[in-house]
């Protein structure tokens, strides 16, 4: 398995890409721009995955390629910033996971309606990452946004909590704390396994989960150098986890014992999230960022914040979960 091309670009320039996923019942792709508080969809139709599978370089064909694609990319903004967010049975409903709250999110109508607000009460703490899991649960992390860490007892740092559905009602549990920025959630649904990361380690954590979704061992399954952050994570039919790696201008595969796979560079060094889908489920979406960025650095990377899509050799994807909220 490798990764062949680079298909297209979506030169969307978010501030802080993130959250992408393939929704196979639509055959959209829906990511969030966090700080610019908006939420990015392209359905792809047949006539656009036609024209975007098309290999000719020429100039022409790129530039109406570019323009057509542009054309087909919706954006909606938001009311706050949004992490990260899930698939629900309800048309245009997600399970939202904004900076002060989960909650489910119409946004086309733009009705709200609020379900937990678990961290609304940690002053320098606000949700990040979140993923559903194979079995109707949501995961989702939070994160220190301001403030000294060091300085910041445990219990106002970040945690990762599980929320599922139990005939409508909502059932939290806190998986773990302690956390600086909760990140990299992903799951494989063979082994009942969970992929988890606290970004400023540089490690990433593999966990066994019972049938209840509770911890009952972890190991170290991946790290990094002190210049490198995993961050938005997915795993692929084989098992393997594919992690965004902040800081690294890279993506790297992992296979389930830990071994790295390889590793495909980007020519933007905040690499922010990544999914697999696409028609074929052999397309690798890569979100990027231009956050703190200096103005030397944005001028060497002006590609900084735009969504790459890749073609990988092998239809390896997996369809997102829907979460029912009933």
């Amino acid at each position: 398995m490798q990764i062949n091309r680079l298909l297209f670009e979506i030169k969307c320039q978010n501030v802080l890409g993130e959250g992408v996923l393939w929704q196979s019942r639509e055959q959209a792709l829906y990511w969030t721009d966090i700080q610019g508080k908006a939420l990015y969809k392209c359905a792809m139709t047949n006539d656009l995955v036609q024209m975007l599978s098309n290999e000719s370089f020429d100039a022409p064909s790129r530039l109406r390629r570019e323009e057509y694609l542009q054309q087909e990319v919706q954006m909606y903004e938001l009311p706050f910033r949004l992490g990260s967010f899930a698939f629900t049975y309800n048309s245009h409903t997600l399970l939202a996971g904004f900076d002060n709250g989960l909650a489910l999110y119409n946004f086309v109508s733009g009705e709200l309606k609020w379900l937990s607000k678990q961290e609304v009460a940690h002053e320098h703490v606000r949700f990040n990452d979140g993923k559903s899991d194979f079995n109707g649960r949501y995961w989702l992390g939070s994160m220190v946004d301001s403030g000294d860490i060091k300085k910041l007892p445990k219990e106002q740092q970040g945690a990762l909590y599980s929320f599922t559905f139990d005939n409508g009602q909502l059932v939290t549990s806190i998986a773990l704390t302690g956390l600086h920025i909760s990140n990299g959630l992903c799951f494989s649904s063979e082994d009942n396994l969970m992929y988890h990361c606290d970004s400023t380690t540089h490690k990433i954590y593999q966990y066994q989960l019972d049938d209840k979704g509770q911890i009952q061992a972890k190991k170290l399954f991946a790290k990094f150098d002190k210049d490198s952050f995993p961050d938005g994570a997915c795993t692929d039919k084989h098992g393997n986890v594919w992690t965004a790696v902040w800081g690294g201008a890279c993506v790297v595969c992992i296979d389930p014992k830990g071994v790295e796979l390889f590793r495909h560079p980007l020519p933007v060094t905040q690499v922010s999230c990544v999914a697999i889908g696409g028609p074929n489920m052999n397309w690798l979406f890569v979100t990027t960022a231009q956050h703190n960025l200096s103005e030397e650095k944005r001028l060497k990377q002006p590609r900084a914040g735009n969504l790459f899509v890749y073609e990988i050799s092998d239809s390896v994807g997996l369809t997102e979960p829907l979460i029912n909220t009933n």
